[in-house]
């Protein structure tokens, strides 16, 4: 969360995400978005894997580099770019990003697409998350609240969700559908920072089928179907349907994981 946006080097040219919901603040420069751009251009596959909540991914899309796949909450939900006119949820919406433009951004790389979602990966994880809250990308990108509320949510995630509030803890579901998060900060009593530290060392441990990450003093939980490494697994199995090795060496003989 830079305070200051650095200087751009020469030639170079750094652009402002939107803030999160949590008013969380980043910058990506043009270069790497030139330099993905580039290796996409000789076949390689790039795939942005986020922890983020779906509705600050739709508002920062247009900022973030062009890609093969996007996934978002810890790899609970992945989207595709298409052309414009094919990028339809169930909804029949079309959600148009419109790439934001920078000094050496070419027409090509400014064209308009649209997104889609992978529906097959969605009903795995929705065995263990219940129904989603939306399927309204434009409605979710304006208004993260219009997801459900917890009371309303199915699933063994929001049972389990549930079972945390009623200990006392505060939980973050706002923008989210296959994931929530307990943030470190904002349990505001005695009581529930140690409660926390329970949650945190695995005195108080998710439900079975159900798993964690930690980040930033933030603990998210998700079904352990979803991950990002399972979810990039998935998506390596898709783009070389034809390997004979097995999918779990996918990753370690045709992917380079950067953070």
């Amino acid at each position: 969360r830079p305070s200051k946006l650095p200087k751009s080097q020469p030639g170079n040219h750094h652009l402002k995400l939107p803030p999160s919901s949590t008013g969380m603040k980043g910058i990506i420069s043009a270069k790497t978005l030139l330099l993905i751009h580039k290796i996409r251009e000789h076949g390689v596959k790039f795939v942005l894997v986020s922890g983020m909540r779906t509705s600050t991914f739709l508002k920062r899309l247009p900022y973030l580099p062009r890609a093969d796949a996007y996934c978002t909450e810890a790899g609970g939900r992945i989207f595709y770019p298409t052309d414009v006119v094919s990028g339809k949820n169930s909804r029949g919406d079309t959600f148009i990003v419109r790439p934001k433009s920078f000094p050496q951004a070419d027409k090509e790389y400014l064209k308009p697409f649209g997104i889609q979602e992978d529906m097959e990966w969605r009903a795995k994880i929705e065995e263990l998350a219940g129904h989603y809250s939306s399927s309204d990308l434009n409605g979710l990108a304006q208004n993260p609240s219009q997801t459900k509320h917890l009371k309303e949510r199915d699933g063994l995630l929001w049972d389990f969700a549930r079972y945390l509030a009623d200990k006392g803890f505060v939980l973050d579901t706002t923008g989210y559908s296959a994931c929530f998060r307990v943030n470190k900060k904002q349990q505001t009593t005695a009581s529930s920072q140690e409660e926390f530290q329970a949650l945190l060392d695995g005195t108080i441990k998710p439900y079975a089928g159900l798993s964690s990450s930690i980040n930033l003093s933030c603990i998210d939980f998700y079904p352990e179907t979803s991950g990002k490494k399972n979810c990039c697994l998935y998506l390596a199995s898709k783009f070389f349907p034809d390997e004979t090795k097995s999918t779990n060496n996918l990753l370690s003989t045709h992917a380079v994981c950067m953070c």
